[in-house]
């Protein structure tokens, strides 16, 4: 699903380049979760980013469900992102102007799907918003904002979840709904879950935990079975 081989990211500071990720080799296997923890600043959203294509590696290769990275368009990069990945951020980035029901079919619509308010509909009456389908992101609460986020990412039925601290918004038993319903939607779906945490018992529920240390992730043995 995910593969990624000697990667390397820099940017460039102060008439220098900063090296934030180097030599990573990854796996995230069909169906697999997969918890990525670290400092702040250790790159974890970085190396979200580049899964996503939404930044571009100075070395190395990505792979996503079968796909190469490095020579893909912006426009084919937008294009596998709609109709492989479901984004999932820690600050909702949901449209404030758009319903919920509106928000979950914008890709579907974006790329001529039929019936994408229908699909839309089904998706949040799923997570629990059935009656909030008409609702504007600023007349809801945070942990409906986030699963209206979580709907919409699983809209176009997504091989790969890619959630970058889902929870970092919300109040400890908010977030352990949202993470409940986020990991329920990624087994029923036979997705596989690239996660970003500072929650270590998040952490404890993926397949594998990996440790951003030196610019590079270190698998941590599990304390008990996924």
């Amino acid at each position: 699903m995910i593969r990624l081989e000697s990667v390397a990211y820099a940017v460039e500071h102060a008439g220098r380049y900063l090296e934030i990720l180097s030599g990573v080799d990854l796996e995230v296997a069909p169906g697999e979760i997969v918890a990525l923890t670290g400092p702040s600043g250790s790159g974890k959203s970085t190396l979200l980013a580049l899964v996503a294509g939404l930044e571009r590696p100075t070395a190395g290769r990505i792979r996503v469900d079968g796909v190469a990275l490095a020579g893909l368009s912006d426009e084919e990069l937008a294009r596998l992102r709609r109709e492989r990945m479901g984004i999932v951020f820690q600050d909702f980035h949901l449209i404030t102007t758009l319903t919920a029901l509106e928000n979950v079919a914008l890709p579907l619509e974006l790329a001529r799907t039929a019936n994408a308010r229908e699909r839309a509909r089904r998706l949040l009456e799923q997570v629990g918003l059935g009656e909030r389908l008409h609702h504007r992101p600023l007349e809801m609460s945070g942990g409906e904002q986030q699963r209206v986020a979580i709907a919409r990412a699983f809209v176009a039925h997504p091989a790969l979840i890619l959630a970058d601290e889902p929870t970092g918004n919300l109040d400890l038993e908010t977030g352990s709904r949202v993470m409940e319903l986020l990991f329920q939607l990624t087994r029923s779906w036979h997705a596989a879950m690239l996660l970003v945490t500072h929650n270590p018992e998040l952490a404890a529920r993926a397949h594998r935990h990996y440790r951003l240390h030196g610019g590079a992730p270190q698998e941590l043995p599990m304390s008990a079975p996924a």
